[in-house]
């Protein structure tokens, strides 16, 4: 009950994507076709016609809120003849999108996208009448596709893209400081009433300049108990004195002691006895 009630509301959300479609029954994802004339709840067939054998061609349009090319949506659409070039900036249907066969007989709808964030106005629906040529109230008819009447409703985007103001600040962004009642440098043009200077005597100049200069800081006493902030780092632990380290500065060969210094030089016994019985070689 509650979906009825939301599909017989209004909604002014701008189109995003239009297409051709042959088979009524495969609705494209994202679609909505426009399958009934809104005066008079007939068939709302862009074709009509059949085929040699006997069977039947259709074409239906369809809208969509959803699909489309990002942030672009329809801003103005249109209708002209098959063979006509379309007008600057619009955009083509020549095929079907489930069937992808000639989407048009003699008359053909094109229309034109746009950005959304630079549009002025944008088409909200696409409604098709079965007889007369006078649109609805809020409709604006465009044209006519097989006898059918094309009407759009449009929206205007201008009064929907209202920018917020910026949050108040703490704090002036005048770099010179806060100004003074009445400091202006524009001139009294008619329209908005001239402000008189600030005198000396008002008392907002008065709050803003001193009226006795600030005290010197104190001067802290050298014999003072406060503690400082931060303390002072200790001193680093003196080493114990190393003994002094001789340095010898003779390169001398003859000066240098060795360990076998002062021992006499003694052979084995058994070397002894073997250099006694070996002859000497002469």
């Amino acid at each position: 009950m509650m979906q009825q009630v939301f599909k017989s509301l209004p909604d002014d959300k701008p189109i995003t994507a239009i297409c051709i479609i042959e088979d009524i029954t495969k609705s494209p994802s994202g679609f909505s076709i426009v399958s009934r004339t809104h005066d008079q709840d007939s068939d709302a067939d862009l074709w009509k016609g059949s085929t040699f054998f006997g069977g039947k061609i259709s074409r239906y349009l369809c809208l969509s809120k959803t699909e489309g090319f990002g942030e672009f949506i329809v801003e103005s659409l249109s209708v002209i003849g098959e063979k006509d070039q379309p007008p600057d900036g619009y955009c083509l249907i020549s095929k079907t999108i489930d069937t992808d066969a000639k989407a048009w007989k003699k008359r053909q709808i094109c229309y034109r996208l746009t950005r959304r964030n630079v549009a002025s106005s944008a088409v909200s629906d696409v409604i098709l009448l079965s007889k007369g040529n006078r649109a609805p109230d809020g409709f604006e008819l465009v044209g006519s596709v097989n006898g059918l009447a094309v009407c759009i409703k449009k929206i205007n985007l201008t009064s929907s893209q209202n920018i917020s103001p910026a949050p108040l600040l703490g704090y002036s962004l005048n770099p010179n400081g806060i100004p003074l009642p009445g400091s202006t440098s524009q001139k009294p043009n008619g329209i908005y009433p001239s402000v008189s200077p600030a005198s000396p005597s008002d008392e907002y100049v008065n709050l803003l300049i001193p009226q006795r200069p600030a005290p010197a800081p104190p001067i802290p006493s050298p014999k003072s108990n406060i503690a400082q902030y931060p303390p002072p780092r200790p001193a680093p632990p003196q080493r114990p004195p190393q003994p002094a380290v001789l340095q010898n500065n003779n390169y001398g060969t003859l000066s240098q002691h060795h360990g076998l210094e002062g021992i006499p030089f003694v052979l084995h016994p058994s070397l002894q006895m073997l250099r006694e019985k070996q002859p000497l070689v002469s």
